[in-house]
């Protein structure tokens, strides 16, 4: 798979998030991703981007995915989110920075009660997804970062 960038900066409704999942996929496969390697990063590009879209206090997010020379997809959002959204994410990200067991801490979220944080995407993405998950958070702007090599598929 040769490297490549794809970038998305906008304010999209929620609803248009499936379009660019299927877009996504599409270029994936096209790049010569396997079936399932396109359907992580799918997947993957989809629950952030929709957490992104839903906590956003201005309705715009940023989506980059890139895949490097040395075969791993790296995918970011980027979203200004309100005091007490950034830090319920705060939490979750110690959370999940903790979890020994990626698919342990997914079941885990599943059997709390549903809140508004989208923390399930993010579990998701760590257990089923396989990818390494990391946050920054600078002022009212969130960065959800999600990693994995490639081969992993």
């Amino acid at each position: 798979m040769t490297r490549g960038v794809f970038e998305l900066d906008c304010t999209i409704a929620v609803e248009d998030v499936a379009e660019v999942r299927r877009l996504v996929e599409r270029i994936q496969l096209r790049r010569g991703s396997t079936e399932t390697q396109a359907a992580r990063i799918a997947m993957a590009t989809h629950e952030l981007l929709e957490n992104a879209i839903k906590f956003s206090i201005d309705g715009a997010a940023r989506l980059r995915i890139e895949i490097t020379d040395g075969g791993e997809v790296k995918i970011l959002t980027r979203n200004r989110a309100s005091a007490g959204d950034r830090e319920e994410l705060a939490v979750l990200a110690a959370e999940l920075a903790s979890a020994i067991d990626p698919m342990a801490f997914y079941v885990g979220l599943m059997g709390r009660a549903p809140t508004k944080r989208g923390g399930l995407g993010l579990g998701r993405i760590a257990a089923e997804g396989d990818m390494a998950i990391g946050f920054v958070f600078h002022d009212d702007v969130v960065e959800v970062h999600a990693s994995s090599a490639l081969a992993a598929a």
